[in-house]
């Protein structure tokens, strides 16, 4: 009989045991991951400070950029190392960032808190930068830079406020730890073998001289005098450090503005320049001027349409806003700006109002704030007819009271104290189910 095929058996080759246990592992995988759709593994919540920031993918700096965040971006902290920490943006992307580029929650609300109370604040005037310029948080150079104006941009001035001078530490260029340069192998062979030969024995001590009884009598004798010598100079170092301690502080002088994207920062006053014409800024004589304002337009045949002038000066860093204020008109007839009126030596604070004359009526009207001999703030009322300024009325002024709390910042104990917690196991495996599902 010819030879025929074999009839299929049903009967199937068992797998290894171990591929069973993988592929149960793998079930159970599969099943955890679709159970936890978001992990709550989160130890505390951040913001972005600076305008943009890098997240890392890791401390070493070996792989690139993960994400590029913006100010003010919502964050969830999910691991900490030392004062660098983990986060998650809202897309999920997860890398590593420098504490000290975030805000805590107390200063985000903050921050819009204080953005309702600037947008309402009148205008003191435009003003264009020098040169590129970072627009701060708060009136300090540590404080983060939000947003930046570019050189010749145009801002809006609001406010005037004087700050200690503050020097910050340089924000970190990347998240590489520095590494000790240790020296090759070779040359620590090279370098024994030099230094391997005998040292020639030490020197006996020197003998004492022959009179050091003498000489010990004498320093006890003078050893009074030179006590007295060195608690003199311990008292001369004490009153150095307590006169460096009375010494005021150095202070800046920073500017509130508003950009054109409606965004309100704080500026260094001095890279700022008021946008008044040349010549009326000519006259400041070596002034500050703090605030300007158009108080109507006149129309010259010779030099063409011309404007009249209020501006306030201050002269040097005084805890308020001017300390001197003036009204210029243009005079046909000699076709320059002259002074109409003008006041020194005065407490002025912000906000000044000024409404320019309209095109039926050549007279302006303008408020000022001013703080008398007496204490008391006053808020006088004043008509420019176009040739003189009277004054039609004052009464008192309340100031607001200043807010001077200042929100906390990210409590880096607390999140290495939630780190710490019994958690970590748990945030681990979250960590490795985000891994397995491309996260």
């Amino acid at each position: 009989m010819p030879n025929q095929p074999l009839p299929k058996s049903n009967v199937r080759t068992p797998l290894p045991r171990s591929h069973i246990w993988i592929a149960i592992l793998l079930c159970v995988l599969s099943l955890l991951s679709s159970c936890i759709s978001q992990p709550n593994d989160s130890i505390g919540e951040a913001y972005v400070a600076p305008a943009m920031l890098n997240l890392r993918h890791d401390l070493t700096g070996k792989k690139g950029t993960v994400a590029v965040l913006k100010h003010g971006e919502h964050l969830d902290i999910v691991d900490v190392r030392r004062r660098f920490v983990k986060v998650r943006t809202a897309k999920g992307a997860e890398g590593w960032v420098d504490s000290s580029q975030l805000l805590s929650t107390e200063q985000m609300e903050q921050i819009h808190r204080d953005d309702k109370i600037y947008h309402a604040l009148p205008s003191e005037g435009a003003a264009s930068a020098y040169e590129t310029t970072n627009v701060h948080i708060e009136p300090s150079r540590a404080s983060p830079a939000f947003t930046s104006i570019v050189g010749g941009g145009v801002v809006t001035t609001l406010e005037h406020r004087l700050s200690p001078k503050v020097i910050g530490p340089p924000p970190p260029n990347s998240l590489a730890l520095i590494r000790v340069q240790t020296v090759p192998r070779r040359q620590r062979r090279e370098k024994a073998s030099r230094i391997s030969f005998k040292l020639p024995p030490k020197p006996p001590p020197p003998k004492p001289p022959a009179n050091w009884q003498e000489l010990s009598a004498e320093r006890i004798d003078g050893a009074d005098s030179v006590a007295d010598a060195h608690a003199e100079a311990e008292r001369q170092k004490a009153e150095q450090k307590t006169d460096e301690a009375k010494k005021p502080p150095v202070l800046e002088d920073w500017t509130l503005v508003r950009t054109k994207d409606n965004q309100c920062g704080w500026v260094l006053s001095r890279n700022l320049m008021m946008a008044i014409p040349d010549e009326v800024a000519q006259y400041a004589e070596g002034k500050h001027i703090t605030s300007y304002f158009d108080l109507g337009q006149v129309t010259d045949e010779d030099k063409g349409v011309k404007h009249n002038w209020l501006w306030t000066t201050a002269s040097s860093e005084e805890p308020y806003d001017f300390d001197g204020w003036r009204v210029f008109l243009w005079s046909r007839h000699h076709h320059r700006y002259e002074t109409s009126y003008r006041q020194r030596d005065v407490e002025g604070y912000f906000p000044v109002h000024a409404d320019a004359a309209g095109a039926d009526t050549t007279s302006a009207t303008f408020q000022l704030i001013t703080k008398d001999d007496d204490g008391k703030f006053y808020q006088r009322a004043y008509v420019f007819d176009g040739t003189r300024v009277h004054l039609t009325g004052q009464q008192l002024y309340q100031p607001g009271a200043a807010n001077s709390s200042k929100p906390n910042g990210l409590n880096m104990d607390q999140i290495h104290a939630k780190a710490a917690q019994p958690g970590w196991l748990r945030r681990q495996w979250n960590a490795v189910i985000r891994r397995i599902r491309g996260r």
